[in-house]
C-alpha cells in the first residue's frame, strides 16, 4: 500500500492543492450557499407585512391576521390617520372602514388576505348585531379545515423538492464527469510524455492507478464534502431545513455514499480507456462512451423528478450506472422502499467491482504500449 499512497499523496498537493482547485471550491461552495439560501432571499426572509387597520372592524380584523401569522398590524385612531400612514410609507396598506387604502399596486396575496379578513370583521359584527354572544359566534364561525386527500402514488409534489432533487443531480454529475476526466487526462500526460516507464520500475501498475483514483477521488470528496455541509449549514440557519421534504437530509447525506461507489465505477474505467492512447488528441474518443453514461445518467434524473412515480423512473433508480444520480435524487424527492435502495447498491457495487476488475487490466495491458490508438479486444488480449 505505500507505493498506492505515495501517488494519492502525489495527486493530492498537484491536483488538489493546486490554486486553481482551491478557487474553483470557494466559487462552488459559494454558490452552493445562495441557492441554499434562496427560497429565503426570494421570499424576503422573515420580515413581516406591515399592514394598518382603523374603523369598528379594526380590533376584530387584528385577531384574523395574527392568527395567519406574517402581518405586524397598527391600529390606528381614524380612516384619516391609517390612509396617511400609506402615503408616509410606514405601511404597506390599510384597511378602515371597508375601504383599502393603497399607494399603487398592491400584491394579490396580500390583498386577498386582508379581503378574506374584512369579510370575516363584517360576518362577526352582523351576527353580534343579531344578537349572538362572542361564544355563539365563535362556534358559528368554527369550521374543520380541509384535510388534503393525495390520489397519486407519490407523495411530494413540492417545489423546493424538485429543486433539491436538481441541485443533486446536477452536484452528482460534475463531481463525477470532473474527476474522471482528470484521471484519463492525467494517464495519457504520463504515458505521453513516458515517465510511466520510469515510474513503473518503482511501482506495479494497480498502484500507480490506484493511487491517482484514489488521489483524484479524495480531492473530490473533499470538495463534494463541503458543498454538501455548506448547502445543509445554510439551509438550516435560515430556517428552511425543517421544511425540505422527509428524507432531503438524509438523500444529501446518503448521495455522499453513492458518489464514492460510482467514482470507483468510471474512475478506474477513466484510467484503463485512457492507457488505450498515446496523445491528449485521442482522450476524448476513449473517453466517450463513459461521458455518455454520465450524461445518460443525469438526463434520466431530470426526467425522474418530472415523474418520480413512473416504473421507468423505477427502473432507472436500480439499474447501475444510472441508479448513481437517480437514485439519491429520487430519494430527495419522494419516500423509496428499503429493498430498492438495498438492490440499487447491491447493484451498483457489483459494477464498480466488475469495473475495476476491467479498469486495471486494461491499464496494466497498455500502458506501456506506444503509436497509435489500441483498441479495446485488442488490449484484452495483450498479455500483462
Amino acid at each position: 500500500m505505500r507505493g498506492l499512497l505515495l501517488v494519492a499523496g502525489r495527486e493530492i498537493r498537484v491536483r488538489g492543492l493546486s490554486k486553481s482547485n482551491l478557487i474553483s471550491l470557494a466559487i462552488t461552495v459559494v454558490i452552493a450557499g445562495v441557492l441554499a439560501a434562496l427560497p429565503t432571499i426570494l421570499d424576503g426572509g422573515d420580515s413581516d407585512t406591515e399592514v394598518g387597520l382603523a374603523g369598528a372592524a379594526a380590533s376584530t380584523m387584528e385577531g384574523q391576521l395574527e392568527a395567519i401569522g406574517g402581518y405586524e398590524v397598527t391600529v390606528f385612531d381614524s380612516a384619516a390617520d391609517a390612509e396617511q400612514a400609506v402615503e408616509d410609507g410606514d405601511v404597506e396598506a390599510a384597511v378602515a372602514d371597508g375601504d383599502l387604502y393603497v399607494d399603487g399596486r398592491v400584491g394579490t396575496e396580500l390583498q386577498t388576505v386582508l379581503e378574506s379578513a374584512w369579510q370575516a370583521a363584517a360576518v362577526h359584527g352582523n351576527l353580534s348585531d343579531a344578537g349572538l354572544s362572542d361564544t355563539e359566534i365563535q362556534q358559528a364561525l368554527t369550521t374543520r379545515p380541509l384535510e388534503t386527500v393525495n390520489l397519486s402514488d407519490s407523495e411530494s409534489d413540492s417545489v423546493i423538492g424538485y429543486f433539491t432533487g436538481l441541485i443533486i443531480s446536477i452536484l452528482m454529475f460534475m463531481m463525477l464527469m470532473m474527476p474522471v476526466q482528470y484521471i484519463a487526462m492525467g494517464v495519457v500526460e504520463e504515458k505521453s510524455s513516458r515517465i510511466v516507464e520510469i515510474l513503473l520500475t518503482s511501482l506495479k501498475p494497480w498502484q500507480l492507478l490506484g493511487g491517482k483514483v484514489v488521489g483524484l477521488g479524495a480531492v473530490a470528496l473533499v470538495n463534494l464534502v463541503a458543498i454538501v455541509a455548506v448547502g445543509l449549514g445554510v439551509a438550516a440557519a435560515t430556517g428552511l431545513l425543517p421544511d425540505l421534504p422527509e428524507g432531503t437530509t438524509s438523500a444529501a447525506l446518503s448521495s455522499i455514499g453513492w458518489w464514492l461507489i460510482a467514482f470507483a465505477l468510471f474512475g478506474t474505467l477513466a484510467g484503463g480507456v485512457g492507457s488505450l492512447v498515446s496523445r491528449q488528441e485521442d482522450a476524448g474518443s476513449v473517453l466517450t462512451p463513459l461521458v455518455m453514461s454520465l450524461t445518460l445518467s443525469y438526463v434520466g434524473s431530470i426526467f425522474l423528478l418530472n415523474a418520480p412515480g413512473t416504473t421507468f423512473a423505477q427502473v432507472l433508480s436500480i439499474v447501475p450506472p444510472f441508479s448513481a444520480i437517480a437514485m439519491p435524487t429520487r430519494m430527495a424527492i419522494e419516500p423509496v422502499p428499503f429493498w430498492e435502495i438495498a438492490v440499487a447498491i447491491a447493484l451498483l457495487l457489483a459494477a464498480a467491482a466488475g469495473a475495476l476488475a476491467l479498469g486495471a487490466k486494461l491499464y496494466s495491458r497498455s500502458v506501456l504500449y506506444t503509436g497509435s490508438r489500441l483498441k479495446l479486444t485488442e488490449a484484452l488480449r495483450r498479455a500483462a
